[in-house]
């Protein structure tokens, strides 16, 4: 059980830290290195392929933190019976990362290991220290282009709801 979660928290922490590494060429993450990481919830249940964490999911290491109301850890089973690395992480409800110079918030975030993506989904909030904010209600991350795509719901300048938007911080403050 402790790897299982050792495995999960270091998958999602590393996932999540990447979200907002386009907004800001800058952004230093605290999650990646040897530090401890704490996994905290209401309710852990391992269910061999799967293990859910519920209530006040929290993930924290050197000051950043991912909250959700539950996250799911999906793990391939290997040839000899044994678990093998994590396929999947589902963060459901009240999706958040928070790390001192950047945060992301949503519904919910999904890493996918074979697509090497995350997706967040639901009324997505995107900022970071320079005062860069982006909304949308999906944003997709390739963690290997290090491309971020920010999709709506709606096309077109009619649209008064549900197109994404940026709001970026050229630094002339008064």
């Amino acid at each position: 059980m402790t790897i299982a979660r050792k495995t999960f928290a270091t998958l999602m922490c590393t996932a999540a830290m990447s979200l907002l590494a386009p907004m800001t060429a800058h952004a230093q993450f605290a999650f990646g290195g040897d530090g401890p990481i704490d996994v905290d919830a209401d309710k852990i249940e391992y269910k061999g392929k799967l293990t859910v964490l519920t209530g006040q999911v929290q993930v924290v290491q050197a000051g950043t933190r991912i909250l959700a109301d539950q996250m799911k850890l999906y793990r391939s089973r290997l040839a000899n019976g044994q678990l093998g690395d994590v396929t999947r992480i589902e963060a459901d409800g009240n999706f958040y990362y928070i790390a001192p110079e950047q945060t992301v918030r949503g519904e919910r975030g999904v890493y996918l290991q074979k697509e090497n993506k995350i997706t967040v989904t639901g009324n997505v909030i995107l900022g970071d220290d320079t005062g860069n904010v982006g909304t949308t209600e999906k944003f997709v991350y390739d963690l290997e282009t290090k491309n971020a795509v920010l999709e709506g719901t709606c096309k077109g300048r009619a649209c008064t709801s549900g197109r994404p938007s940026l709001i970026i911080d050229n630094g002339n403050r008064n």
